[in-house]
């Protein structure tokens, strides 16, 4: 598999060629490289749980140039096997999947080949990386809380029908969706996974080059021996409770969904 291939590289490489870095772990405790090293090139499943979540790490590496061309082809790897893999599914076709599960075609496929455990999103995720050595990065958590977005009634309807009709909480959704006027709003409320945050800044003569990118993993940038390690914070080990979006005076959110399978609410009327 070249993707296990371009990891067992990158990952015997990684030690020789890293010069100084920084990862966050609890107060006064130093996490290895070698732990960091594991967990940036694991593929699979650790424990039961939740496949849209990652096991992430934060903090910054610093490595001699002859293994930025290492990452880079690595990512584009990830890349190629990321669209392969919804090339496999757009052939199978599976109009019905509901968002975030797998096909069967491809559970089966995967568990032929022993892979059943795979975690395919950490498979697809690219190792953060920049091609020069910033002047300073600060981390920070973000978190939007909850997003939300007005439905329409037809709009709700059409994506409960694509549902499976048989199971009896569908048809009580369908029923209580029908009690609604046409015109009435619904809002869907997604909530947001808080994400480490890197704001990234480059000296550029007399002013700065600055940019911004999620790090679920550690930021990687070139740093020969003996060159000074970018400043950087120490932010907090997990993130703050979320924010709540304010609401507008007039308008309250029914805290209960009243389509559970959407995660849509109504809006009440705040007297």
């Amino acid at each position: 598999m070249q993707l296990q291939q371009g990891l067992e590289q990158f990952k015997s490489l990684l030690s020789s060629h890293t010069t100084q870095f920084w990862l966050l772990g609890e107060p006064e405790q130093s996490i290895p490289l070698q732990s960091a090293s594991e967990l940036i090139t694991n593929l699979w499943h650790q424990s039961e749980g939740d496949g849209r979540r990652t096991d992430n790490i934060y903090g910054l590496i610093g490595v001699s140039s002859r293994l930025i061309p290492v990452i880079q082809q690595l990512n584009q790897i990830k890349q190629r096997f990321q669209s392969t893999v919804k090339a496999f599914r757009e052939s199978e076709g599976n109009p019905l999947e509901v968002l975030h599960h797998r096909s069967e075609a491809l559970n089966k496929a995967l568990q032929q080949q022993g892979l059943a455990r795979l975690h395919l999103k950490q498979c697809y995720r690219q190792i953060p990386l920049l091609e020069q050595t910033p002047d300073k990065v600060t981390f920070s958590w973000y978190s939007s809380g909850r997003s939300l977005r007005k439905i329409t009634i037809a709009e709700a309807e059409k994506r409960l029908l694509q549902m499976d009709q048989s199971q009896l909480h569908i048809q009580m959704q369908l029923k209580a969706l029908g009690k609604l006027t046409p015109e009435e709003a619904l809002v869907q409320i997604q909530p947001q996974v808080p994400v480490m945050r890197a704001n990234i800044r480059w000296k550029k003569g007399d002013s700065y080059q600055r940019k911004a990118r999620n790090c679920p993993l550690p930021l990687f940038f070139p740093l020969d021996a003996g060159k000074s390690f970018p400043e950087y914070n120490v932010p907090p080990l997990t993130p703050p409770e979320t924010r709540q979006r304010q609401l507008r005076s007039d308008l309250v959110i029914d805290s209960e969904p009243y389509l559970p399978s959407l995660r849509v609410h109504r809006y009440t009327d705040h007297d």
